[in-house]
């Protein structure tokens, strides 16, 4: 067991019996809780809000040496974020993987501008469904820095972000988005476009439009409908789906997918059809939270054969 992993179960520990109450740093916890499980969990606030006040510290710190002198009062929100995820899967060895992720805000450069450097390629990240609802392989490490801009065309949210590859050589990959939510009577619909070149993938378009039914104030319904076409290689992949969100509390919820898969090699057909149930809490507002999805996935790949699965993240954040 690697260091990442003492250090995530020991924050654990200190952790899962939190309430749903956000813990400040001044807060008294219950007097029924043993001493030392007080002791660790105040610990654990305290050096959270150390470090961030350190990048906050360290990243304002660079803005004004960038800029020469303070043209702005908004707040740094620069972010550190390290996460932590096993994966297993019915016939294979558990998997388990720590990335990071930084992202440097400078308000006093440019109101517009974001750095962020981060040990994978969020832009591609996010262009896969499968990915943001039912995680089953490891992140491809690609570490790297992307410089955003973003603007807003009436009711669509542009971002243009070329990225920069940390590898011998160096390689660039670009990313330009549209994105906009209608807000109907009973739903709202969430469409997205995106243009995207890399020097590992070539050329490429994602398209979405998911819808987003509140059924109460407990559950929601979201109809998923996204597709990704690589040129490079000539690949047509599209999935839909079902997700049905049941909030607990504004920190717990369960939610319940369905997933279907279709691509095109080496002709367009149904590739795959996975059921999953996702468990999310957070533990300490903008610290602390974790996901468990176990699922059961059923692919042309293993003739459709029921394979069972299950994944377990922690995300911490400074």
């Amino acid at each position: 067991m690697n260091k990442f992993n003492l250090i995530f179960l020991a924050l654990i520990s200190a952790s899962i019996n939190v309430k749903a109450q956000t813990l400040k740093p001044d807060e008294v916890i219950k007097n029924e809780e043993p001493q030392e499980r007080r002791s660790l969990e105040k610990a654990f606030i305290f050096t959270n809000i150390a470090v961030s006040d350190w990048f906050d510290s360290a990243a304002d710190g660079l803005d004004m040496f960038l800029i020469g002198r303070r043209v702005t009062e908004a707040k740094n929100k620069t972010r550190f974020r390290v996460e932590n995820n096993t994966y297993s899967v019915e016939g294979s060895d558990p998997v388990n993987f720590t990335g990071v992720g930084v992202l440097l805000n400078l308000p006093n450069v440019e109101k517009y501008w974001k750095l962020k450097f981060t040990s994978y390629d969020e832009q591609e990240e996010n262009r896969d469904v499968r990915r943001n609802y039912l995680r089953q392989t490891p992140r491809e490490q690609n570490y790297g820095a992307t410089v955003g801009v973003f603007r807003k065309l009436g009711k669509v949210r542009t971002a243009f972000e070329p990225r920069i590859e940390l590898t011998d050589p160096l390689k660039i990959s670009h990313s330009l988005q549209f994105e906009s939510v209608a807000d109907m009577k009973n739903y709202k619909i969430n469409p997205k476009l995106e243009f995207f070149a890399s020097a590992s993938r070539g050329l490429g378009t994602y398209q979405r439009i998911n819808f987003n039914y509140e059924l109460s104030k407990i559950f929601t319904l979201t109809w998923i409908n996204e597709a990704e076409y690589q040129e490079k290689i000539r690949f047509y992949n599209v999935t839909h789906g079902l997700s049905l969100g049941h909030f607990f509390s504004e920190k717990q919820v369960l939610s319940y997918t369905v997933l279907t898969n279709s691509n095109n090699r080496p002709n367009y057909h149904f590739d795959s059809i996975n059921f999953s149930v996702a468990w999310s809490e957070i533990l300490y507002k903008n610290m602390l939270s974790y996901q468990f999805v176990p699922n059961y996935d059923f692919s042309r790949a293993n003739n459709f054969r029921g394979r069972a699965g299950a994944s377990f993240n922690i995300t911490l954040n400074f």
